[in-house]
């Protein structure tokens, strides 16, 4: 039988992309999860917290730009800002490949950055679109692709539950930035508030830069020839059936369950498909719910600070979720645990968002609705792993962002014209409400369709 040095040449290697040397890899992966929890917090999280710039837009721009009955322009830097940022995972998945996933973060640090400040010298909305909408919009788009995968390439176990930490970040980033710009805007003015928060940024995560490094390769051989070391090693056991078992200990790790190397076996797959299907139209949905949550609260007769607390505790629950969720992922299954969350946010969309008339009803819904929905953006590159490996993750998640464009694009815009071509008798509220509860609905089936295909044991943990 052929030595284990032999059998792993025979094996394809994880594609890594540039790393550093590191003297003690526990230390080192610890940096890498934290450099990737803060690019969260200061990349998604300026975005989470944009409410605050819109109520400044809506006061500033639409009296003298739109007439009655005409979307808010605010909506419109907001819907090119979250459009930009997904097409921006797309370009930047491939640009980790290229060039390495620490100068990728920079580079998407300082759009982040000079978006954020030449918006500050903006008098014109279109302006803005072009500045905070499209420039800083690609600089999180770059920046999440990085932050939100690079992590998993140094933990074979508990990926769901790091990753869940990750990804809070975002939700800890709304509530921290959103205080801050407000202080920022009330003693500097909005255009001062613009500037400061630029140059924060692209400091901020011209730092977090420095600490994306992806798992030296020479670590990667070792922890595969120890779990091929594992697998018995005697003359009954044939030299396949060892490459096989190898395999199988590195599945979700190295292979994922469809065993492919390259972009174009992932897009043949209809696994990637059923899983692009489920998350362009959840993220649409997200948004949509997120965005809508304060007017919908005032609508109902709430006072608008009630509204922003709704707001709040769904941001709130997202960071709980993420966590809790990709720790229980762990122990379920990545897939299960990514169709369990979506049709019970599903319900909550139907049963409590749509019924809902007493601001009791709202936060129970808020506290639902962050819980569940908020583990998408972990389950993402989770179920990418299981699918498809940890072999061009970034890559992988990126192509997903494609599909998002669409989607976060005429979603918001949709909703805000049942919104207020309806909303004068009352009937626009219920029907954003249904309207998101059909879009997760759809999400949910895709979803179903996904863990069918994979596996129709109803109790495989995938």
């Amino acid at each position: 039988m052929k030595s284990t040095s032999q059998l792993m040449a025979r094996l394809p290697k994880i594609g890594v992309t540039r790393s550093f040397s590191f003297s003690n890899p526990k230390a080192a992966a610890a940096i890498v999860v934290f450099a990737s929890f803060i690019g969260m917090v200061l990349g998604p999280g300026i975005t989470n917290s944009y409410g605050v710039f819109e109520e400044e837009y809506e006061n500033r721009f639409s009296n003298k730009d739109t007439g009655k009955g005409a979307l808010s322009p605010a909506i419109a830097i907001a819907s090119v800002h979250v459009s930009v940022n997904y097409l921006f995972t797309t370009i930047a998945g491939a640009l980790c490949e290229r060039i390495g996933m620490g100068l990728t973060t920079f580079i998407g640090g300082v759009m982040l950055g000079v978006g954020s400040f030449a918006a500050g010298f903006c008098t014109e909305v279109w302006q803005l679109v072009l500045t905070q909408g499209v420039l800083a919009g690609a600089g999180v788009g770059t920046i999440f692709i990085v932050v939100s995968t690079i992590p998993t390439s140094w933990f074979s176990k508990n990926q769901g539950f790091l990753i869940g930490v990750v990804h809070s970040g975002s939700g800890v980033g709304g509530l921290m930035l959103a205080p801050l710009t407000r202080f920022l805007i009330n003693k500097y003015t909005l255009m001062g508030a613009l500037k400061i928060m630029g140059v924060f940024l692209a400091i901020g995560i011209t730092l977090v830069s420095l600490g994306m490094a992806t798992k030296p390769e020479e670590l990667v051989d070792q922890e595969e020839e120890e779990n091929i070391d594992r697998i018995p090693n005697n003359d009954s056991v044939s030299e396949h059936k060892v490459s096989t078992l190898a395999k199988k200990r590195m599945s979700v790790r190295s292979f994922g369950v469809r065993d492919v190397h390259s972009t174009g076996g992932v897009l043949r797959s209809q696994e990637f498909w059923y899983l692009n299907i489920a998350v362009m139209l959840a993220e649409a949905a997200f948004y949509v719910v997120l965005f809508f949550l304060p007017v919908y609260a005032i609508g109902l007769g709430l006072t608008s600070e009630q509204g922003a607390l709704i707001a709040g505790v769904a941001n709130g629950a997202t960071i709980v979720g993420r966590i809790t969720i990709g720790y229980i992922a762990d122990l379920s299954g990545n897939i299960n645990m990514f169709f369990i969350t979506h049709l019970l946010v599903t319900l909550s969309c139907f049963f409590l968002w749509f019924p809902a008339k007493s601001f009791m009803i709202m936060m129970v819904f808020a506290c639902t609705f962050g819980l569940f929905a908020g583990s998408l953006t972990p389950m993402v590159p989770l179920c990418s792993v299981t699918l498809f490996g940890q072999n061009g993750l970034a890559n992988n998640v990126g192509l997903l962002g494609i599909g998002m464009v669409l989607t976060t694009s005429a979603a918001p815009v949709v909703a805000r014209v049942f919104y207020e071509k309806l909303g004068q008798n009352g009937a626009g509220y219920g029907t954003v409400a249904l309207f998101c509860g059909g879009i997760y609905f759809l999400a949910t089936l895709s979803i179903f369709a996904l863990r069918m295909s994979v596996s129709r044991k109803p109790w495989a943990k995938i």
